[in-house]
This record gives C-alpha cells, sequence and structure tokens, in this order.
C-alpha cells in the first residue's frame, strides 16, 4: 500500500522518534511511504487561494499542487504529530485547510452536495504524542481525533478504516510498541 505520511514534528522535538519508528514498520510491513514535512510546508493560505478556493481550479500554488498530486496517488494517510492544546500543530492545520480543496478533498454532484473526492484512500490514520492523559483529551473533546480519525474519513472511499494511536509525550518504549502493534495490522 503507498502511504502519504504527513510528519508534524519539528526537526528538534524531542518525541521525533516517532516518526522514524512508524516509517520502520510500515516499510517493514511492505508499505512504501511518502514522508511530507508539514513543518516545512506554508501554513498560510493567501489572498489569492482564498479567492480561488470556490473556483474551478482551487489549486493555484506549485506547494499546494504537489501536495495534491501526492495525496491522489497515495492509498493510505498517516498522520504523525504532537498535540498541541488537545489538536494538531498549526502547520498541519494549515496543510489540511490548503489542500483539502473543492476537487481534491471532497467534490459537488449536481445538486450541489458534498461527496467524497479522495475515493483511492483506503486507510487514514493518527500518531500522536501528547503530554496529557488519555480522560485528559476525552473530556477536552479531542479535537485532533476528530479531524485525522473522523472528519477526513467522510471524504475517502466509504470503506475507509481509521487507526487513532495516542502515547505520552516524550514516547517510551511502551508506547513506541503500541504504535508499532496498530501499524502491523495496515
Amino acid at each position: 500500500m503507498r502511504v502519504l505520511l504527513l510528519d508534524g514534528y519539528g526537526p528538534d522535538d524531542i518525541s521525533r522518534r516517532v516518526v522514524d519508528e512508524v516509517i520502520e514498520e510500515l516499510r517493514a510491513g511492505r508499505h512504501e511511504v511518502d514522508r511530507l514535512a508539514v513543518h516545512d510546508f506554508n501554513a498560510v493560505m493567501s489572498a489569492a487561494e482564498r479567492a480561488a478556493y470556490h473556483s474551478d481550479q482551487p489549486v493555484i500554488s506549485d506547494d499546494v499542487r504537489d501536495s495534491a498530486e501526492r495525496l491522489q496517488a497515495a492509498e493510505a494517510l498517516l498522520f504523525c504529530y504532537p498535540t498541541m492544546a488537545f489538536n494538531v500543530p498549526a502547520t498541519l492545520k494549515g496543510w489540511l485547510e490548503r489542500v483539502m480543496v473543492p476537487g481534491v478533498a471532497f467534490v459537488f454532484d449536481d445538486q450541489h452536495r458534498v461527496r467524497p473526492g479522495m475515493q483511492n484512500i483506503r486507510r487514514i490514520g493518527a500518531v500522536t504524542t501528547s503530554p496529557h492523559s488519555r480522560l485528559a483529551r476525552f473530556r477536552a473533546r479531542d479535537a485532533g481525533k476528530r479531524t485525522t480519525a473522523r472528519t477526513l474519513r467522510l471524504s475517502a472511499h466509504k470503506r475507509c478504516r481509521t487507526t487513532f494511536v495516542s502515547v505520552p509525550s516524550p514516547a517510551d518504549d511502551d508506547g513506541i510498541a503500541r504504535i508499532r502493534k496498530a501499524l502491523s495490522r495496515w
């Protein structure tokens, strides 16, 4: 399976080990991994992109075009990120807002109803490190989990399966074992 891995960790992050372990586990399962570092991605939508959002050509910049092509070539989407205030990091959120546009993530039918546009995506997963306990994330209605494991699934293939793994930050050996176990099922 061809996996687009969205790496939300900065180069100096203490939990950076998680991404390396994820890539190693996916390659051990004979998956092709396309790693995209979102910390290098410009997270701010320009005025021209906002104006083009509802046009026939919403993708007008080269970095968004590259990401959209990589997304359309993938069969699975895997997010690796540190939880920030019970949500995904700002750079990853910016990537989602700039790349998940009409014609890429979703389409409109004849009656202007939203329909899935990522029919090629049959698996969505998220691996995150969090300083918060599971109960604290539940009480805060973990927006990162809702975004990556629930909302995006609506734009994917109808039989798309999801995986969500959250481990303490910094990731310890037990957390890495949980990640490996979850990804071994891919």
